[in-house]
């Protein structure tokens, strides 16, 4: 194969948060799991959900559109769900991979008069350090060569970054698109 792009480990569409303590995981895991599956299994036909090697974090995979996954999943009556975020790409945790990855996505959704806010959940730090940096540098070249403007508060869109490990997914989406369940 040679020196191409290093293909992600885990392929998943839907990551989901659930509530609980980062110690003490066993028991919302199961329920999680077990609502997730119970939400939407009537309408997927192919469901696989995964633990993820960190406490609360679950990955999905699934053909439907993830989209639609998060709004059977808002109505969903779930206990500990917390967060859902629909997965565009899923690739190595690597800084310039990101980096590429982010930038072609929102070159192709984003236009020049949009604003724009990343956000990054960090887990495990072998890869990448710190979110902060993480976070500084994408921001930075979105604003440097796609000429976009920064909103924290009120953005167009959401650069949404999920670290899990060796696997990163990548989401560029509307604000809403993202579900927060149990804030």
């Amino acid at each position: 194969m040679g020196g191409g792009h290093i293909e992600p480990k885990d392929g998943f569409n839907l990551l989901i948060t659930l509530q609980g303590h980062k110690d003490d995981h066993a028991g919302e895991e199961v329920v999680g799991i077990e609502e997730i599956e119970l939400a939407l299994s009537s309408y997927e036909p192919f469901l696989y959900i995964k633990e993820s090697e960190y406490p609360n974090v679950v990955l999905v995979e699934l053909s439907m559109d993830p989209d639609e996954a998060v709004i059977i999943l808002k109505e969903a009556p779930t206990t500990v769900v917390s967060k859902v975020v629909p997965i565009d790409m899923v690739v190595r945790t690597r800084l310039d991979i990101i980096l590429e990855k982010v930038l072609e996505m929102a070159n192709e959704k984003m236009n020049s008069d949009d604003s724009f806010v990343v956000r990054c959940d960090l887990r495990g730090r072998k890869y990448i350090k710190s979110k902060e940096e993480l976070i500084e540098k994408v921001t930075e070249q979105l604003s440097d060569k796609l000429d976009i403007v920064l909103n924290e508060n009120n953005p167009d869109w959401v650069v949404q970054i999920e670290i899990v490990g060796e696997d990163t997914g990548i989401s560029v989406l509307e604000p809403y698109r993202i579900l927060k369940k149990i804030p």
